[in-house]
């Protein structure tokens, strides 16, 4: 069996008076969709800060590659192909889309005056533009790209990082129907190459349609895990709040 591209064993992060995250496990497969779902507050973003190495946890171990750790630094999330594309984008809009995607990392020519290689840039971008079917090239300004062009430049950084797990945090909160399409067909065609995608939502709908597995999040512990097959809104709904959802209606009196 294919060993998993990340596993999270017993994780656990408190603050004073609380409990953010309770023995946490949580694993992703080369080429799986994995939603992670909860209501706020119940340890989503705490358990991707220690993903991303921003936050170290008080016990438990991460493995990458069968390789055993306390905690991950920020060097070590991304070394391991660990990429977030965040709700909150970050991208500079005066700069166009190649050198958003090696911001930091550019290529430099002309000798002792480490000129940008803008070609040598743009060169590299364009075969993961056309990876993602981009309907935009590498020269293209951020500033006149829709919100869903950006989602899709923020998944090419993490492309060009040699990603092979990519997390999305409510990456369709502020795109249209239309757009939202686009991007879970992104998804798709991630999954198929193999990259294992974390895809966090409050839109139900949409995990069920992308995920081959859902993790349920609540109060800091994992609710419950659904296989492909159990993934719907009600079964979710269940888990997150801990009952059965009633829909029953009680007329007022008259």
């Amino acid at each position: 069996m294919t060993p998993p591209l990340l596993e999270l064993a017993g994780i656990r992060k408190s603050y004073p008076g609380v409990l953010a995250l309770n023995g946490v496990n949580l694993s992703v497969f080369p080429g799986e969709v994995v939603g992670l779902v909860g209501e706020n507050g119940a340890g989503k973003s705490t358990l991707m800060k220690v993903l991303g190495g921003v936050l170290e946890p008080d016990a438990g171990v991460i493995r990458t590659d069968g390789v055993e750790r306390l905690a991950l630094s920020v060097q070590e999330a991304m070394a391991a192909g660990i990429a977030f594309v965040h709700q909150e984008l970050n991208l500079f809009e005066n700069l166009d889309v190649a050198a958003n995607v090696f911001i930091g990392r550019e290529v430099l020519a002309g000798g002792f005056l480490k000129l940008v290689d803008t070609r040598a840039l743009r060169r590299r971008v364009q075969p993961l533009l056309d990876r993602l079917g981009c309907d935009f090239g590498p020269d293209a300004m951020v500033e006149s790209l829709s919100l869903a062009q950006r989602q899709l430049v923020e998944i090419v950084k993490a492309l060009s990082l040699q990603a092979r797990l990519v997390i999305m945090d409510e990456p369709t909160s502020s795109l249209t129907i239309a757009e939202t399409e686009r991007l879970l067909h992104v998804i798709a065609s991630l999954k198929a190459d193999g990259v294992g995608v974390i895809f966090i939502s409050h839109r139900l709908g949409e995990v069920e349609r992308c995920a081959d597995r859902v993790v349920v999040l609540r109060d800091g512990s994992v609710a419950g895990e659904l296989g492909r097959a159990q993934v719907g809104h009600a079964a979710m709904i269940r888990l997150m709040i801990g009952r059965e959802l009633k829909g029953n209606y009680t007329p007022p009196a008259r």
